[in-house]
């Protein structure tokens, strides 16, 4: 029995590999603003939410800390108090570029541009979670603190903290509501399970060095190889 392994079947298996480390995909559709720093998000994320709603390979967990000092000068408000909020990654994987979106609700200041669900116009607030030392060019770092490398990597198990300047929500949420699935206006509460959210955190995937990937494949096909050997 003669099995035949090319490299096309091996890329195929990569990319199945990476596609699906999104458990539940969404997608979303971002407008750069002349705010803060600039805008960009791929359409295929990863909402990343409170561990007692989603899934447990797209869990968090989240606390309000209070007032926080503001990221974006040219844009603040003094009048109006900067919350900071904690989120630590529960999804046993680490997280290559994550953001946040603001719910219709939501009002911040450091905003990079909008964003929304990819059925709705980018009418939201959002950002990219950085600091100085993964956007060393830019002027806005939400992103004030992590407790592994300071690598702008949300690594499994990491709490991260980020400001939320002059935030202010109409429903009186917390600015760590991040309870409901959907970005957006596309968030939805679950009868009897979630709050209302006031916001979304979005994320992707840290992907495996190419050679590594394949390798880690390229195993797997022949080892299955291997077994059907000894079974034919």
């Amino acid at each position: 029995m003669n099995v035949k392994i090319t490299c096309s079947t091996i890329l195929s298996l990569v990319v199945f590999a990476s596609s699906s480390a999104f458990a539940l995909p969404t997608q979303v559709i971002h407008q750069d603003t002349p705010a803060c720093d600039p805008l960009f998000i791929p359409t295929l994320v990863d909402e990343i939410g409170d561990f007692t709603v989603f899934p447990a390979d797209e869990a968090l967990g989240h606390l309000d800390l209070g007032l926080a000092n503001p990221v974006c000068t040219a844009t603040d408000l003094p009048f109006i108090p900067d919350a900071l909020v904690s989120i630590r990654n529960l999804t046993g994987r680490d997280l290559q570029e994550v953001w946040y979106i603001a719910d219709k609700e939501t009002t911040i200041t450091n905003f990079d541009g909008e964003a929304n669900d990819i059925a709705f116009a980018p009418l939201q607030e959002a950002f990219r979670l950085d600091h100085d030392i993964s956007d060393p060019f830019g002027t806005h770092h939400p992103l004030v603190f992590e407790s592994g490398p300071f690598d702008g990597i949300w690594q499994a198990g990491e709490e991260w903290r980020f400001v939320l300047q002059d935030y202010t929500n109409t429903l009186g949420l917390a600015p760590d509501a991040i309870t409901s699935r959907g970005v957006g206006d596309a968030s939805f509460d679950l009868a009897g399970v979630a709050s209302p959210s006031s916001g979304s955190i979005i994320a992707i995937p840290s992907i495996p060095e190419p050679a590594s990937a394949v390798l880690a494949l390229l195993g797997m096909s022949l080892s299955a190889f291997v077994v059907r050997r000894q079974r034919s």
